[in-house]
């Protein structure tokens, strides 16, 4: 199988060592944070150079983890399928906004959900570092109100979204 993400994944892993000020919401229904997200925008890494139509899809496991498939298309939709396997985890039930993931069971980083919409229709997360960074959404195209606002919320959570690559979705 394709494997995609490794250099991301041996980056993501030195995250965890990071500390910041970096804050997830106080609430996280995972049950409502499981499906199917494409990515709108996200920070550049090496692991998604010129990958389109990205989507990550979480899957609510029996025993309270969440499989996690990473998946895209190298220069179009007809290119080359990328996906990686992880597995995601709440550490610690009193951050619920954290979710600690792990590529390859090797590598493990965690992710802060900093802002969601009460309607589960939108996500941005983060790293701890705010080295990388994603807009999330169940669609693949936002509406361009919406996608300013977002824009302007990742920026007031200290990501620097002047580097923000916005992802093509040619679905």
């Amino acid at each position: 199988m394709t494997i995609i993400f490794g250099l991301f994944a041996y980056v993501a892993s030195s995250q965890t060592l990071i500390k910041s000020d970096m804050k997830a919401v106080e609430l996280l229904d995972l049950n409502k944070y499981a499906g199917v997200w494409y990515e709108i925008y996200r920070l550049p890494m090496r692991a998604e150079k010129d990958l389109v139509n990205v989507t990550a899809t979480y899957k609510l496991r029996n025993d309270g983890r969440i499989d996690v498939l990473n998946q895209g298309y190298k220069h179009s939709p007809e290119g080359k399928h990328k996906k990686a396997k992880a597995i995601a985890w709440r550490p610690n039930d009193e951050f619920p906004g954290e979710l600690l993931v792990r590529f390859f069971r090797l590598f493990k980083s965690t992710y802060h959900v900093v802002a969601l919409d009460e309607n589960y229709n939108w996500a941005i997360v983060s790293t701890k570092s705010r080295q990388y960074a994603w807009i999330l959404s169940r669609n693949p195209i936002l509406d361009a109100e919406l996608e300013k606002e977002l824009l302007s919320m990742a920026s007031q959570k200290g990501i620097d979204t002047t580097r923000f690559f916005k992802t093509p979705q040619q679905w």
